[in-house]
């Protein structure tokens, strides 16, 4: 619990930092990417903590490819 406290602060941290000076400087996307990928990397690093088993990304790419490659001719031996 103490790990997920610690992520707590370090994220805020983070956030109070890089916020202020990407709206000082009206960039709008940029605090919507950057948003976006400070909850992506918090929530993963609270599941990491917690220790819950997370699906390897591998698999999910290697299904992405196959048919890309197959597409291509490109045969492998993960088809």
């Amino acid at each position: 619990m103490a790990t997920v406290i610690l992520l707590i602060a370090v994220f805020t941290v983070i956030g109070l930092f890089e916020v202020p000076k990407i709206l000082k400087k009206g960039l709008w996307r940029e605090l919507l990417v950057f948003s976006s990928l400070l909850i992506l990397g918090f929530t993963l690093s609270v599941l990491i903590a917690l220790e819950v088993p997370l699906p390897s990304p591998v698999k999910g790419i290697r299904n992405l490819m196959n048919p890309i490659l197959r597409l291509l001719g490109i045969h492998t031996h993960l088809s």
